[in-house]
């Protein structure tokens, strides 16, 4: 048994139950013809590279079936006759197939897949929570180490001077002034 794979692109304005009973109808070709469905994708719509019958866009489907070269002609001529495709294309895959192993080996691919992007997703997680927990930490920090507003905030005392640095009120007591010149004096050292 051969392996082809066609793909169809639908007409955009049909309805989603109309692009889903057009995929199934050819599914059914398939099998009515003797072949046999391996596997099935909708890939959705797609912008067109170029406007095929006036259209810019395009719902795709991937059709993956074995069968003879019967079978194949079969699919192609209703999809030559349906005015819900746009554009196909069916390639050999193949020359000699198993349905049976290629569906298995589709099943196994999903689900290695499906098990990788979920711990993908659980790593994206830990390390998002990861950085959200260090940003915690590092304003706790931030806060904890910052002085309290009447501490940080510089007073001049009666004599004129000012702090040259932070310091707390006991500190102030003890630290020598240094007297700044009156603006607009003449009295430069």
């Amino acid at each position: 048994m051969r392996r082809y794979e066609t793909i169809v692109i639908l007409r955009p304005d049909l309805g989603e139950s109309a692009q889903k009973d057009t995929v199934r109808r050819f599914e059914g070709i398939i099998t009515s013809s003797g072949g046999e469905l391996i596997d099935t994708e909708e890939w959705g719509f797609r912008e067109l590279a170029y406007q095929i019958k006036g259209e810019r866009r395009g719902f795709y489907a991937r059709l993956d079936y074995g069968g003879n070269g019967a079978v194949m002609n079969e699919v192609e001529r209703n999809l030559r006759l349906s005015d819900a495709v746009l554009r196909y294309l069916s390639v050999l895959v193949a020359s000699e197939v198993d349905p049976a192993s290629v569906r298995a080996e589709i099943e196994a691919h999903r689900r290695r897949t499906a098990e990788a992007r979920a711990a993908a997703e659980a790593a994206r997680a830990a390390a998002e929570a990861s950085r959200a927990a260090a940003a915690e930490r590092a304003r706790a920090d931030q806060v904890s180490s910052e002085p309290a507003a009447s501490e940080t905030a510089p007073s001049q005392s009666e004599s004129g001077t000012v702090p040259s640095q932070n310091v707390d009120a006991a500190e102030l007591e003890t630290t020598d002034a240094v007297e700044l010149p009156e603006p607009g004096s003449d009295d430069q050292h």
